[in-house]
């Protein structure tokens, strides 16, 4: 399968229609075939995804890889995608009590570390979904940094995390 590679461009459109994978890639596909990543100044993003969502108006977690190979740190600062009205940086709070998610204002990106977002820490939350997603489909977000800018990342929808 051909690699496609997202880039970074203040001149590119931001949001992009969904698309249906031109290769009809089920979430079972190896995921190295189906994952792209996408760079911009010393971050790199990759294994972007986020499970089937079914009907909308709801939720769902926007989960990814993002490794800073720079000396200086980052912070994810904003991410808008057109599947979803809002998207919110959260964290889930373990103090007392049930685990609980929490807004947060940054996520912090440390020099010559990579930070997993997941959905039991920190991540992005997709709010009041504006359509159904199918596993297989994609579609790109822009996720912006404070020192690297924007950088528009694809998203693949499937039903478990890379490497489950």
């Amino acid at each position: 399968m051909p690699s496609t590679k997202a880039r970074a461009s203040s001149s590119a459109p931001r949001f992009a229609a969904k698309a249906v994978s031109a290769y009809g890639v089920a979430a079972s596909t190896a995921w190295s075939a189906i994952l792209c990543s996408a760079m911009a100044g010393s971050l790199e993003v990759s294994k972007a995804w986020t499970p089937p969502v079914s009907e909308t108006g709801g939720n769902s977690p926007l989960l990814m890889t993002i490794r800073n190979n720079g000396d200086d740190a980052d912070n994810l600062l904003r991410a808008r995608c057109p599947v979803a009205n809002f998207i919110e940086k959260h964290t889930v709070d373990r103090g007392e009590g049930a685990p609980a998610m929490r807004s947060i204002s940054s996520i912090a990106i440390p020099p010559r570390q990579t930070v997993t977002l997941n959905g039991g820490g920190l991540h992005l939350m997709l709010l009041q979904m504006r359509q159904v997603l199918a596993a297989g489909e994609r579609f790109v977000c822009s996720v912006s940094f404070a020192k690297a800018g924007p950088l528009d990342v694809e998203v693949v929808v499937a039903s478990q995390a890379p490497g489950s």
